[in-house]
Parts: C-alpha cells; structure tokens; sequence
C-alpha cells in the first residue's frame, strides 16, 4: 500500500460541521513529496509530531511545520499546492478541511474572507505554535477516549471548536498581526518564560511588565496572540505537566496536584477532569 492510500484510508467525512478529517500517525521510511489541486475552502492541521515544508506551488506564502505547530491555509478558488516530508520524520497529526460550501453553510463567510489581505490574495497561510487548548484537541481526535456514535459527537465537537479557533486567532493575525513581528517577539518571550518555569507564582503585572505592554492592555494582546487568556494558559500548561508527571514519573495525584499548584487535591482533580474529559486517577490505575 502507498503513502497515499495509507492518508486515503485515514480520512473520513464529519457531517456536522461537514468537513473531512485527517488523522496522520506514521514514520515515513522514505522521503515523501506530494502534489494536489485544493479546492477553495480552509485547511487546518495541528501538528503533535513531524517535520515538513508546503503550499501553494506557485503562491509567496509556504508554511513549514515542526512539533506542536498549527498550520492554517485558506484558499478562495482552486490551487496546485505540493509539499515534502523527510525519512524517518514520524507525523502525528490531525487535519482538517473545510470546503466554502462548509463555511457558508455555517454563516462564517465574513470570518473566512477577512483572513485574505486587502491586496486581493487569493491565499492565506500562517504557521503559528499551537495552543494547549488546540494540542489537548488534537491528542483525543488522534487517540480518542470513546466509541460508535459518542466518538463521532466528540469528533464534531472538536472539529467545530478548532473552526471558530482558528477563525479568531488567524483573524486577528491577518488584520492586526500585532503591530508586526516586534509585539510577536515580545509575547513569544512572554510565553516561553512560562512555559520554563510553571511552578512559578506568576502575576498580570509581572507578566506585562517583562512584555512591555501595560497591565490593562497585556490579557488582550495575549489572547489574540496565542487564543486564550493568560490564567487559561497558566492553567492549561500546569494540567499538562501534572499529567505527563503522573504518566511519565508515576506520581501520585497529590504530587502532581501540587505541582500544578492545587492546594487541594479535590480542586486538582475537578480541575483536570473538566480539562481532559477525566479523572487522573485513571493514569495512577493503568500505572498500578
């Protein structure tokens, strides 16, 4: 079987919100080049593992995505894109194609047409680092928790979500792109500082100081940047970490409710269920 039949066989059609979903789990044992008409519409892929470059064929804008990237591309009419991909890379990742007919259906023309630049591109394509919200998303389409019909809600669900998602933060991107790559730059750093130390008591004011942006402005630029507020994302990576501790080290759910900064274990527990749909007790149990 062929690379090709093996993304054919992956690919499956969600009526609700009608669009075709793409789940891609395998190691390429050669390097793979690929050649495609994309019908007009929007493209999304959340990247949880692989490396690879593509696009339009004939377009300005290419995207190349690597571990734990969002790659989104829009498209007004048809275009001839191609993309590569080297041995060995393993590609984990959820895909997602929306056609206009989709779009339009779900009254989301204006969202769709204000990604495309007021210089009449018929393109857009972005590659940004993927929010926790839209990783935690992919990881159960991926590796989903349920089956039959409760699977296929899930997977609308999730589809549906990723849409507006995708629609907001790549819309922001295309019409204010945060006054340039210098606010990009600066809310990265922001970011990445978090990311290398969760435990940390971190505050608004530290956090938009370091960014140089005020107190009252900083939670707005952050959410057009990354797609969510700063508490969610202080949230969101701290449950992370807490399940990777409890998965990886076998830490008990009060050690790992400490790490995340849980003072009690029940909030802990209330608090990763709701984000991960259940409880991490059920890591502690598979671990025993």
């Amino acid at each position: 079987m062929s690379r090709a039949d093996d993304f054919a066989s992956a690919a499956r059609w969600l009526e609700s919100p009608g669009c075709v979903l793409q789940r891609s789990n395998f190691v390429l044992d050669s390097e793979i080049r690929t050649e495609v008409i994309a019908k007009a519409g929007l493209f999304v892929s959340v990247v949880l593992k692989g490396s690879a470059d593509g696009g339009p064929r004939h377009g300005t804008k290419r995207f190349h995505y690597a571990e734990n990237t969002l790659v989104v591309m829009a498209l007004k009419r048809p275009v001839l894109c191609d993309g590569e991909a080297p041995r060995g890379a393993h590609i984990f990742a959820a895909g997602l194609g929306f056609p206009e007919a989709s779009i339009a259906r779900l009254g989301l023309q204006r969202e769709f047409h204000a990604l495309f630049s007021e210089g009449g591109s018929d393109e857009f394509v972005v590659t940004l680092k993927a929010p926790p919200r839209m990783l935690a998303m992919a990881n159960e389409i991926l590796s989903p928790t349920l089956k039959g019909r409760a699977e296929e809600l899930l997977l609308s669900a999730h589809a549906m979500e990723i849409l507006a998602r995708v629609l907001s933060l790549s819309g922001e991107r295309a019409n204010i792109d945060m006054s340039g790559d210098h606010w990009q730059q600066r809310l990265r750093a922001v970011r990445d500082a978090i990311d290398d130390d969760l435990r940390r008591p971190w505050t608004i004011v530290q956090l938009a100081r370091q960014a140089g942006i005020s107190r009252r402005s900083f939670n707005a630029h952050f959410r057009r940047a990354f797609g969510m507020s700063v508490s969610d994302y202080l949230r969101t990576r701290r449950l992370e970490q807490a399940r990777d501790a409890i998965i990886r080290q076998g830490l008990s759910v009060n050690e790992a409710a400490s790490l995340a900064g849980y003072g009690n274990p029940a909030n802990f527990a209330t608090a990763f269920r709701r984000h991960f749909g259940y409880a991490p007790s059920r890591w502690r149990q598979s671990k025993d």
